[in-house]
């Protein structure tokens, strides 16, 4: 197997000082997660405990903690070397937060110790094929209890394909505004450049497992449901990041 180019140190944090820059809804995302989670919280007669599945280098996990003081979580990702990053950046959060090392293809839900009130990624299931986001959802919909909420904040591609090609061109433009005004730093210049040219110049060649595998809303919600979710639908979307919510 090909090494998992997440887990150097340096590519992890190069990856952790240039997401907010790179991604155009960074933030965006992020905040409407934890806005969901409130609600959940305001809703539950026990503090939540959050799994974010692929949660890098803890960055959401940060908003989430710092937002639910009464909250506890699980963080669960691939890269030792994220997981290192998400440990400095959590320490504040000492005995609230445990970390596991998992691929989401793996038998992650074995590892964790509490069952979540919520499970929560983002910008990490699109790297999956088709069939390993019906497997991975349907680990999500057994490891939450009844009213459990799954919360995927994720690039999701538009159903038209010139409508998917000319959003992934405007990406690739914000990406190039980035390197070229020094906002994206230079020594991840060459990991956006490997995007650009995978992602739009290539644009249409076949996709496979940790390639950007996206896929439209309404068939990843059609995963949800067929999973055992109750509810599936997107209470928040922009370009091509939509928050895909189950309710168990």
């Amino acid at each position: 197997m090909a090494e998992y180019r997440w887990n150097t140190s340096p590519f992890a944090e190069g990856y952790d000082a240039a997401a907010p820059q790179i991604h155009p809804c960074y933030v965006e995302v992020q905040e409407a997660i934890v806005g969901q989670l409130v609600e959940l919280a305001a809703a539950a007669d026990l503090p939540l405990h959050v799994v974010d599945l692929g949660g890098g280098s803890g960055r959401l996990l940060e908003k989430v903690l710092s937002t639910l003081p009464t909250a506890s979580a699980t963080i669960v990702d691939q890269s030792e070397a994220f997981l290192a990053i998400a440990e400095r950046r959590l320490a504040p959060f000492a005995g609230r937060v445990s970390f596991v090392v998992s691929r989401l293809q793996a038998d992650w839900p074995s590892k964790l110790a509490v069952q979540p009130s919520a499970i929560i990624s983002t910008s990490a299931i699109h790297h999956l094929d088709p069939g390993e986001k019906q497997a991975l959802y349907q680990e999500v919909a057994n490891a939450l209890g009844p009213g459990g909420l799954f919360l995927n904040g994720d690039e999701v591609r538009p159903e038209d394909e010139a409508e998917y090609q000319a959003t992934m061109e405007r990406w690739a433009n914000f990406m190039r505004a980035g390197m070229a005004s020094g906002a994206i730093p230079t020594g991840f210049h060459p990991a956006a450049q490997s995007w650009i040219e995978r992602n739009v110049v290539r644009f249409g060649e076949p996709k496979k497992s940790g390639d950007d595998c996206h896929e439209t809303a309404a068939t990843q919600l059609g995963y949800f449901l067929a999973a055992g979710f109750k509810q599936a639908d997107v209470p928040w979307h922009r370009e091509l990041w939509s928050v895909l919510r189950g309710v168990k």
